[in-house]
């Protein structure tokens, strides 16, 4: 009888252990892979990544910025009975803020226009970083409406920064769900004139947001024309 040295079964002993640690090692690994794409998911669900602003540069000259005496003063304001075909249907006033509604006649549409004054220490800071400043944050607000609610949801299709008849202004096109609604299609223009915002926002649940988009550049035409 031959007798085999328990030397001899070392190595298949070891080779054994190698590869079941190797097997635990990439079951761990599958394991943690797996947390970390479901974490990315419900991230996602929630929150998607927003494009960052690009800037779009001018051909006609810069209007030279100036603080008017009675910035403070939004009652300068005048207030049209109609804007790109909709009619006022209500306004908020503050010491700080003016807010115009408008509708169309199915109230399927409706457009906002609040014009607010250049916040404390805002007065030195360039006009095109004030007017990225106040857009990012009524971007902000629209992002945690939301998050507040899982069943919502917020896409932000285009914005950018850009010269405006003159004048900086940001503007973005968007789309927003809710549950039990159609989707609903907005868009949101920010200006900066003699010290004070203008801000335009719109939706619809027919029109583009690239019609929306349209009728607040109108919009803006058309107030302040009113303003003369």
């Amino acid at each position: 009888m031959t007798t085999i040295p328990c030397t001899s079964r070392r190595p298949k002993t070891v080779k054994v252990c190698y590869l079941l640690l190797i097997t635990a090692g990439l079951a761990l690994s599958a394991c943690q892979n797996a947390r970390q794409t479901e974490r990315e998911a419900e991230t996602h669900h929630y929150a998607r990544k927003l494009p960052p602003l690009t800037v779009e540069q001018s051909d006609g000259k810069t209007v030279p910025y100036s603080m008017p005496a009675n910035r403070t003063d939004l009652s300068r304001f005048q207030l049209p009975q109609t804007l790109s075909g909709l009619k006022l249907d209500g306004e908020i006033s503050s010491d700080t803020a003016r807010t115009f509604r408008y509708v169309d006649d199915s109230r399927q549409e409706n457009l906002q226009i609040i014009l607010t004054n250049l916040p404390a220490g805002w007065d030195t800071m360039d006009p095109q970083r004030a007017v990225a400043s106040y857009y990012s944050e009524a971007r902000q607000r629209r992002v945690q409406k939301a998050l507040s609610n899982p069943a919502n949801a917020l896409s932000i299709l285009s914005e950018n920064l850009m010269d405006l008849e003159g004048e900086p202004a940001a503007q973005a096109q968007m789309r927003w769900i809710e549950p039990n609604r159609p989707i609903q299609n907005q868009s949101l223009l920010i200006t900066l004139v003699d010290g004070t915002f203008i801000r335009i926002s719109n939706a619809s649940y027919q029109q583009s947001t690239r019609w929306l988009l349209q009728q607040a550049k109108r919009t803006l035409a058309e107030f302040k024309a009113a303003q003369n």
